[in-house]
């Protein structure tokens, strides 16, 4: 019988069987652990309402078995938003919200977007190129149907095909010329999820209690963060990193050519293109869209705005972008919990966990990348360099076939390795 053995860091050598038994002993403590999280759901609940101040703690479970749900990821889904729109008391709107069947039903006026990004991966996969690349990304940005138009038509140029399979992809949920407007987001791509995924990524392994946890520890310690962060801002100004993005267009501005159309109304002007802005408090419009898409301003809008000695800020800016506004968002701490030693008691029947489910092949932890996003060594290329050797200086060639270690070897009688 033939044992196979594996030699430790430490010189110790351990059988194959025995990294089983332990592998399957270390399986039956964690399994242990997840009864014993999912036992505790009530006391852990429990426990939050009393550290904090009206939060509204509820929890889903199959009333047939007392078994948690995995299955039904609609109802699961629909659930959490009917409550999370109880909370915001946003019934029947969903203005500024986004998921896909759940949404639709909870709240059916909320605006669906596609990550542009996977957009472009599946594009790619059938019209590969630069060309395409550049072009698929400039209609992404297009913010007027117009310029949209344009786009697409330049795409059908290099191939008809092309256009087909992106308006097969609903270009009213991947590019901008077909967003509403006025709700201060031109964010087409699901960054905002991906980072924070990749932030509980050891926690998503963990049992419920302790991925909660972890999750909890980690909002409270970045909401305190956040707070300290803009204590020293100016109340009434706006934040910083949209003043970073109304710098870079106020140098972009001095290119463009402001003439007044009477009122407060403007056009502005640069070669052949030409943009009509409208200040008024009320209306606040500029013709390429993208000042009511992202509620902090286009470069026409600069551009008119330097042309009436102001700058672009104030009442300019959508609220949002408010110091003030920020300091709301993290006025309200997450307070501190105690040990599950210390948690209340209930006399309700403890939650049993899922039934264990064996999925084929290992599971995936991190997010597949594209090939588009994957970012290889930087080498530089030896193409068109002339070798020198080390040994003779001479170019040409290197050491190991320099004829001089070659001839001195056959006199030693040696044989070069």
């Amino acid at each position: 019988m033939l044992r196979e053995e594996v030699k430790t860091d430490f010189g110790i050598k351990v059988s194959m069987s025995q990294c089983r038994r332990a592998k399957k002993y270390e399986s039956s403590l964690v399994e242990g652990t997840i009864a014993e999280n999912y036992a505790r759901l009530w006391s852990y609940g429990e426990e939050i309402r009393r550290s904090n101040l009206g939060p509204t703690v509820k929890i889903c479970v199959d009333s047939m078995h007392d078994v948690v749900s995995v299955e039904k990821k609609k109802e699961n889904w629909k659930w959490f938003l009917e409550t999370l729109s109880e909370d915001l008391q946003c019934w029947n709107d969903g203005n500024g919200l986004g998921l896909i069947e759940a949404v639709k039903e909870v709240f059916p006026a909320a605006e669906h977007r596609q990550c542009a990004r996977h957009i472009y991966a599946n594009f790619r996969k059938r019209f590969s190129g630069s060309k395409f690349e550049n072009l698929f990304w400039k209609a992404r940005k297009s913010t007027t149907k117009a310029q949209f138009s344009v786009v697409m038509k330049e795409i059908g140029k290099l191939n008809p095909e092309a256009v087909v399979h992106l308006m097969d992809r609903d270009p009213k949920t991947w590019s901008l010329a077909f967003f509403r407007v006025h709700n201060s987001c031109e964010s087409v791509e699901n960054g905002f999820s991906e980072s924070f995924n990749s932030v509980i990524l050891d926690a998503r392994k963990k049992p419920i209690i302790s991925m909660l946890e972890d999750i909890r520890i980690y909002v409270m310690q970045r909401t305190v963060t956040m707070k300290l962060t803009g204590q020293g801002w100016n109340v009434y100004s706006v934040c910083p990193n949209i003043r970073i993005r109304l710098n870079m267009l106020q140098t972009e501005q001095r290119h463009w050519h402001v003439i007044s159309c009477g009122g407060m109304k403007f056009e502005a002007r640069k070669m052949d293109e030409a943009f009509t802005v409208d200040v008024e408090k009320k209306k606040k419009e500029c013709s390429c869209r993208l000042w009511q898409l992202n509620g902090y301003g286009c470069v026409h809008l600069v551009a008119t705005l330097a042309y009436l000695n102001l700058t672009p800020d104030g009442p300019y800016v959508d609220p949002m972008y408010l110091v003030a506004l920020y300091h709301n968002t993290y006025k309200q701490p997450i307070h501190g919990m105690n040990g599950k030693n210390m948690w209340p008691s209930t006399d309700l029947i403890p939650y049993l966990p899922p039934l264990k489910r064996r999925m084929t092949g290992r599971p995936t932890i991190k997010r597949r990348r594209d090939a588009s996003e994957r970012m290889g060594k930087h080498t530089v290329s030896k193409a068109g360099k002339k070798v020198s050797c080390s040994i003779c200086k001479e170019k040409g060639h290197n050491k190991a076939t320099c004829s001089k270690v070659v001839g001195t070897s056959k006199q030693n009688g040696t044989r070069k390795q």
